[in-house]
């Protein structure tokens, strides 16, 4: 038995396994022994079998190494949180230094970076010159993001044979940390060329980062592509991949590698933050924000090159009406990136949903500097002109805007409302008509082509020219009935509709049309309808709801002075107030130099703001990998048994004893030494 067992264990040193446990069980089933078992132990962890030779040791705990290699075994069957505890409770003593070192690559397997350090530190403390010792207290600092630390630690042994092919693509990711991308690629591209194969995944992985950090997309999707062709269950490694792709704004490939990494970690929140700029640029914003909110720690405020995700999140919830949240969003990409017109544009439209007029154009025109060639911008701009009645401004704006872009239809629509309320009226059709002709069937365009035919109506009405009056009120009305057949929700056409009918003595219809969109403008209209028709009380009434609703207007004081001084003239004397309201209204303006009757009744222009669209200049954070952690160091220690040729018998033998220091000398023989032949008898 002991022969087969030091046998046995001179196989094993030549890594014949296989041989070395046959001898083994061979001796076993001869005579069982606790020698036995654990050296098999020790071999079935050489041949990992690693399930046998826990069990082995479960059998034989009263060995000094049992306990420390049966937590390497379940740590290297999968089971490391088991195996961790075992590694734990045991002792130090002789090959404490293993215990510690294997107890650090436990906690790097279960990605437990702190304990890692700390234990990586013991076996170093123990065995400094042990250079696969510091290699995992390097991957220990690589993990908690200590980049600097594990650089030093790994070019300290850079030179070590042991570990000098595990080097390179540490010290490229150490590097990738502290964004050296040029030096890192330089590291990744040199072992690549070594031809050395033991870590081309992360090689390649490392190297499609370092491309992307230097903003090399297209090399980035390249390399990236390789790495995922040798992992393809590689999160990290798809993840990338789909950054890279978003980069470059192929959003439905990104969408592929993304979704197919969601499978595989569904809480990924790297993942998370690419669907959610890709969903935002697909224009899925619900969509996109549920992915946003499941990335928050991702949103670093103090990287600039992490504004475009903060702008892609800011202006979904623009999309959403989540105005606060969108302007916190959008004033941390002004910080980030002072000169992204995108970020000041955004701002605008949050302060123009919040009625905002002064910071709307303050932000707006901050845009505009940083891109006074995005005739969208400058639409913008026109229509906040026309909305707050500059018509000078607007037409500016607008003409701008069409000389960047003559297509603009919202431009030229915004064009044709400024020149109709600067009297020129027949332009205004033409433009309108124009459109319209080209195939733009919008229904703002035909809302506001009504409002041009109703004041050539009333034009024509001026003239005493009422064929033509009255051919223009009925165009108008055509026009108005087919903007309500192609977008009923607008209904500013039953206003204009309203006016219409009014200029037309068609009361019943004009007051039924007022009720379809019954705002303040409309009530502002029928006040002025029954003050023509004599009916001041009625009148004053609902002059009084309007300027409830909107007291700055300066249409509603102007038509309630008139109704005051048609209708009540005592009480007029006693309210200075409404008499100041006389000279408030402009006489050159549109409304005013067409009024029949001296009020002012308000047409509702239709218009639509542009949608911005900037290109997405997407980066996203860059994740280095985790270096696989080194292999584990089972405590080899194989026992011998001493062997007795007989052991039943065996005595000492007695001890020879010398009189003499010199040895005797050999009896010469007389034959020795003669030339003479023997003779024969």
């Amino acid at each position: 038995m002991p022969r087969l067992n030091n046998t046995a264990l001179k196989l094993a040193r030549n890594k014949n396994y296989s041989g070395a446990l046959q001898l083994l069980q061979r001796a076993a089933a001869g005579r069982p022994s606790d020698t036995l078992l654990y050296n098999q132990a020790i071999i079935l962890g050489r041949l990992k079998r690693f399930e046998e030779a826990s069990s082995l040791l479960q059998q034989i705990p009263s060995f000094a190494h049992a306990q420390a290699n049966q937590g390497v075994f379940f740590c290297l069957s999968g089971d490391v949180k088991v195996g961790l505890a075992l590694l734990e409770n045991t002792a130090g003593g002789k090959g404490a230094d293993k215990i510690a070192f294997n107890r650090a690559v436990a906690h790097l397997q279960a990605g437990q970076f702190d304990e890692a350090h700390r234990a990586a530190s013991e076996a170093v403390r123990m065995r400094p010159g042990e250079p696969m010792y510091r290699l995992t207290k390097g991957d220990a600092l690589l993990g908690l993001e200590k980049y600097r630390e594990a650089l030093n630690l790994y070019e300290s042994i850079e030179k070590e044979p042991e570990v000098e092919k595990m080097l390179p693509v540490r010290i490229g990711n150490a590097l990738l940390g502290l964004k050296k991308y040029e030096e890192a690629a330089t590291k990744f591209t040199t072992y690549l060329l070594s031809g050395d194969r033991s870590f081309q995944a992360p090689a390649r992985f490392g190297l499609a980062n370092a491309y992307y950090g230097q903003k090399e997309f297209t090399k980035a999707v390249a390399e990236f592509r390789r790495a995922v062709q040798f992992r393809p269950q590689w999160v990290q490694a798809r993840t990338g991949l789909g950054n890279a792709l978003c980069s470059i704004r192929d959003y439905r490939s990104a969408r592929i590698e993304f979704e197919a990494a969601l499978a595989l970690e569904p809480e990924n929140p790297h993942i998370h933050l690419g669907l959610g700029v890709i969903s935002y640029r697909q224009g899925l914003y619900e969509q996109a924000m549920e992915h946003f909110t499941k990335a928050p720690d991702l949103f670093d405020d103090k990287d600039k090159n992490l504004a475009d995700c903060f702008l892609s999140r800011g202006l979904t919830q623009l999309e959403l009406n989540q105005l606060d949240t969108a302007l916190v969003n959008l004033s941390t990409v002004m910080r980030l990136n002072k000169d992204h017109p995108a970020a000041y544009a955004g701002a605008s439209e949050v302060y123009r949903k919040k009625d905002s007029y002064r910071y709307t154009l303050a932000y707006l025109e901050k845009a505009i500097r940083l891109s006074p060639q995005n005739d969208k911008m400058l639409t913008n701009k026109g229509n906040m002109y026309l909305k707050s009645g500059n018509m000078d401004e607007a037409y500016d704006n607008f003409s701008w805007a069409l000389h960047h872009n003559s297509q603009n239809i919202n431009a030229l629509n915004g064009l044709s409302i400024s020149l109709l309320e600067k009297d020129r009226i027949e332009q205004a059709e033409s433009v309108l008509d124009s459109v319209i002709n080209r195939g733009h069937h919008k229904a703002f365009l035909y809302n506001n082509l009504g409002i041009v035919r109703s004041y050539m109506a009333l034009k024509y009405e001026k003239q005493k020219d009422l064929h033509n009056a009255k051919q223009y009120y009925y165009r108008a009305v055509r026009d108005y009935e087919r903007s309500r057949d192609l977008d009923s929700t607008h209904k500013t056409f039953f206003n204009n509709l309203g006016n219409v009918y009014k200029n037309t003595e068609e009361y019943d219809k004009a007051v039924k049309s007022y009720l379809g969109h019954l705002d303040k403008s409309a009530i502002n209209n029928l006040g002025v309808l029954y003050a023509r028709n004599g009916k001041g009380e009625f009148g004053k009434h609902y002059l009084n709801i309007a300027l409830t609703i909107d007291s700055a207007s300066l249409v509603y004081q102007f038509n309630r002075y008139k109704v005051y001084k048609e209708y009540f003239k005592d009480s007029l004397a006693h309210r200075p107030d409404i008499i100041r309201a006389q000279d408030l209204m402009p006489t050159n303006s549109i409304s005013s130099k067409y009024s029949k009757d001296g009020y002012i009744n308000i047409y509702l222009y239709d218009y639509d703001f542009d949608r911005y669209e900037f290109p997405g200049d997407h980066y996203f954070p860059i994740q280095t990998d985790t270096p696989t952690p080194p292999d584990y160091r089972p405590l080899d220690d194989l026992l011998t048994m001493e062997v007795v040729s007989n052991p039943s018998k065996a005595v000492v033998p007695e001890t020879i004893r010398v009189t003499s220091k010199r040895m005797p000398k050999p009896r010469r023989t007389r034959l020795a030494g003669s030339t003479k032949c023997p003779k024969i008898i």
